[in-house]
């Protein structure tokens, strides 16, 4: 996965046998994707090729069943969820109360002699504890991860369940997306196919940390992204790029000169224009809040009003750059002397 500034840009790969018409359905695309950006190649395999991609959405009756299931499957989840928890739960108070394991002395009266401290029955319980603490310790992170597993496991089910109730049509069909592929040179061989997409649904937000001690003359800049994404799609375990293009930002084609026969001409030059990035009047904004950095104010007040003393003058202007004025076409007209620098 590749995230832009707004949207995405998916990748794919299947692997299977091609049949022997050389059509090849690629299925579980998400909704959203952009149908113009669906390109496909074939990898690890030389000699064959795509020679047609294009997307194919699919409509059957939706199941009525299907709510029931995935609604039963989330109630089980949630009790497991919940089994997990004071499994936990136990765990931690079990842990309290072997820590808090302590050698108490006897109560001594008042005439009793002074008694000698067991010293071997201390060290003796401070090695169980520890050794209860470590077994204990290792057992709890065993249900943590439980717990986090079956709590993913939970979420990624609510989420299935709430689409599948909220997106989809009201005449109870029930859409797919695929990719339609025609492979050319298979001859029923196993290849793998990459599928790439475009998604607009995406989109992250950087966040930097800057770490410098006083008196170093170097930091550490520490960047950091959050992305979020409504895809349809679960990216969990799926390696992110980011990238801070926009992906919808307007191209244009070369546009090729004609041949000609006669004398050589100059190529025109290329114009110098080209449209600013979203976002370029904020980008400063930060640093411009900030205020005059230390020090500015008192050179910045100094510029204008006179030479200072100990710099160094100027360079000379260059010749016909800064100078007096031509000798103006019009009579009458009053010339304006430009002093030099």
């Amino acid at each position: 996965m590749v995230v832009y500034a707004q949207g995405a840009l998916c990748r794919r790969v299947a692997r299977g046998p091609v049949p022997a018409d050389g059509r090849v359905r690629v299925a579980g695309l998400p909704r959203s994707l952009d149908a113009d950006s669906l390109r496909a190649r074939v990898v690890d395999v030389s000699g064959v090729r795509v020679t047609e991609a294009r997307v194919e959405v699919g409509a059957e009756p939706q199941d009525s069943d299907r709510a029931g299931e995935l609604l039963r499957e989330v109630e089980r989840l949630r009790d497991d969820c919940d089994a997990a928890r004071g499994r936990r739960d136990r765990q931690l108070t079990l842990i309290e109360e072997i820590g808090a394991l302590r050698p108490v002395p006897p109560a001594r009266r008042k005439d009793d002699p002074h008694r000698r401290t067991p010293v071997d029955a201390w060290l003796d319980l401070a090695d169980f504890v520890d050794e209860r603490l470590t077994g204990l310790h290792g057992r709890l992170r065993e249900l943590e991860e439980e717990l986090r597993r079956v709590e993913h496991e939970l979420t990624v089910a609510v989420d299935r369940h709430a689409r599948a109730s909220t997106d989809a049509p009201e005449a109870h069909v029930a859409t797919s997306v695929c990719a339609v592929l025609t492979l050319d040179g298979a001859h029923g061989a196993e290849v793998g196919v990459e599928v790439e997409y475009g998604v607009p649904g995406a989109v992250w937000v950087p966040a930097y940390r800057l770490a410098h001690r006083q008196g170093d003359q170097d930091g550490r800049l520490l960047l950091r992204a959050s992305v979020a994404q409504r895809t349809g799609e679960d990216w969990t375990g799926v390696r992110i790029a980011l990238a801070t293009a926009d992906l919808r930002r307007r191209t244009e084609l070369p546009r090729l000169r004609s041949v000609r026969i006669g004398r050589s001409q100059p190529a025109p030059a290329p114009p110098g224009w080209r449209e600013h990035p979203a976002g370029l009047a904020g980008l400063f904004a930060g640093y411009d809040a900030a205020g005059p950095r230390p020090g500015g104010t008192a050179a910045a007040s100094m510029v204008g009003t006179a030479p200072v003393a100990g710099r160094m003058p100027p360079p000379p202007a260059p010749a016909g750059y800064g100078g007096p004025p031509t000798a103006s076409p019009f009579a009458g007209v009053a010339e304006e002397h430009v002093p030099q620098a």
